[in-house]
This record gives structure tokens, sequence and C-alpha cells, in this order.
């Protein structure tokens, strides 16, 4: 096999390993979610064509190593025949990844509808460089927004409605950010400690906690890896649908101006962060 055949197969997932006629393949999911169906027949791959070892990589995909260059073509039929693709290389938007925020006891938001929506629309679409989307369905941040070339993190703000508390402590024994403190027995939020996850808004049990606002923070050009770069944050929240709407705009953004192979986080860097803000902000929500 050359070089070019090598290439090519990379493209669609099938990734040369170090050992001599040996493949990984890489199976997209979204958001990590697959059938119990699926699951079985990437188990039955694992076991007939290669050492019956499945792993999963940091974009929520599924591995599976030691596919023989000769079995290639009876894996693609077994994976397509299960309504699975391959894929998730190249210099594309990659698989999103997304926290179990849906199902999640701390999840503000249903992350895996919105790393659905993404997908559909934005997956594998060719751009300068590798581009990878991240969402979190709360500030606990399990999924590292900001060190995606675009993340989403879901918030909360709280209130205190004074004439409703009670002075039961509830929200303060409950806020892991140690941001609320009784005064006169009336809860009293430290905005400069607060991470706006809304626990203390859940566990109030006299509704004294309510949502000021909610929604979604922005990072911009963030990466990990080698050279890592904390993403910018927009200053505000934006909605569900707004959070289409920017990935939108960014990816057009990077399209336009990023060099061949540059990073968005590079490309921060090199016109300013005010630039891009200015070209992808999104005029409903300011």
């Amino acid at each position: 096999m050359n070089k070019q055949q090598i290439a090519v197969l990379h493209e669609e997932g099938y990734i040369k390993q170090k050992e001599d006629g040996y493949f990984s393949v890489r199976i997209v999911t979204k958001a990590g979610t697959l059938t119990a169906q699926q699951m079985i027949c990437l188990s039955e791959i694992a076991d007939k064509y290669g050492r019956g070892q499945i792993g999963f990589t940091t974009r929520q995909s599924v591995e599976i190593p030691w596919i023989k260059e000769e079995y290639i073509s009876e894996v693609k039929e077994k994976i397509k025949s299960a309504g699975l693709i391959t894929g998730g290389t190249g210099k594309k938007v990659e698989p999103i990844a997304a926290c179990k925020g849906t199902v999640c006891s701390y999840g503000l938001i249903d992350t895996l509808d919105l790393s659905n929506r993404l997908h559909e629309r934005f997956f594998a679409r060719e751009l300068p460089g590798k581009f990878k989307i991240g969402i979190a369905g709360c500030p606990n941040n399990c999924v590292t927004a900001p060190i995606h070339d675009l993340g989403f993190m879901a918030q909360k703000l709280p209130r205190v409605e004074e004439d409703l508390c009670k002075g039961c402590t509830m929200c303060k024994r409950n806020c892991k950010a140690n941001a609320i403190e009784m005064v006169e027995k009336r809860a009293k939020i430290d905005y400069e400690k607060c991470v706006q996850c809304g626990q203390c808004i859940k566990v109030c049990p006299f509704k004294a906690m309510q949502t000021e606002k909610e929604g979604l923070a922005v990072f911009i050009g963030g990466k990990f890896g080698r050279r890592y770069r904390i993403g910018d944050r927009l200053e505000t929240l934006i909605s569900i649908d707004e959070a289409v709407e920017i990935t939108e705009r960014v990816i057009a953004f990077y399209d336009k101006n990023g060099l061949p192979g540059e990073r968005l986080a590079d490309v921060v860097d090199r016109l300013g962060i005010d630039r891009v803000k200015a070209a992808v902000t999104v005029k409903s929500y300011l």
C-alpha cells in the first residue's frame, strides 16, 4: 500500500498503526452515544477482525485497533450495516464533544440535543485546519469547553428574593464555590465567586433563589496539545438557538481568514480577538 492510499484511508478514519500492516478504525459517534445493537456490532468487529480491543478517543469516537489491511473492505461493510460512519480526522470539523448534561443531575441544558444539531449541520465541513467544538452542560465543565476552537458552557445566574428567604442556609450549604453568606438571616450572593451553576436555585425550598438569566457562555480560539490556549470568552450568555448561529459565523470567519493548516487559536492571535468578536457577534443578544 502506497502513501497516497494510506492518506485516503486516513481521511476515511482508517489510521495506519506503527505496526506494519495494521490499522485502527475510528467510528464517529454523536456525543459518545451508541445504541446497544451498534455496540454489539462493533464488539463483533473487534473480535473477528481485530484483537478484541475497543477504545474511545477524546472526541468521543470509538476506535478499534489491530485491523489487518486485507480486512478493511469487510470492516467497512459491517460498519455501514450498523448505520455508522468512520472518519473524524483531517482539516475538518471534528466530532462534537459533549458532556452528559442531558441526564446528569448538574446539567442545565440538553447537551445531546445541541450536539446533534451542531453535528448534523457542521460535522466534517472542510476548513483550513481541524476544528473542535465542545459543549459543557454546567460550570463543572467536564468537557473543558474553553480549550476548544469553539466551546459552549451552560450557566444559570441566581438572584435572591429577600422577601421569600427564610434563612434556612440550604443554598449556602450546597454552594461549592462558597459564594453565599447569610447576612441578617438572609442569603447574599458574592457574584465575584459565583460560577453560575444554578444549584442554589435548585435546592432552595422556598423559591427565594430565582433565575436572573441563563444560557450559554461562549469561548472562541481555545486549543489543547503541546501549545495550548484558553479561549476568549464573549461578554454575555446566548441561547441554544443562537449557539447554532454563532457556530456558523465562527466557522465562516475561520474559513475566510485561516491560513492552510492554521488553527483558529492562531488566527485569533494573529488578527486579535476584537476583530474576531466584531465579525462573529450576533446582534440580537448584545
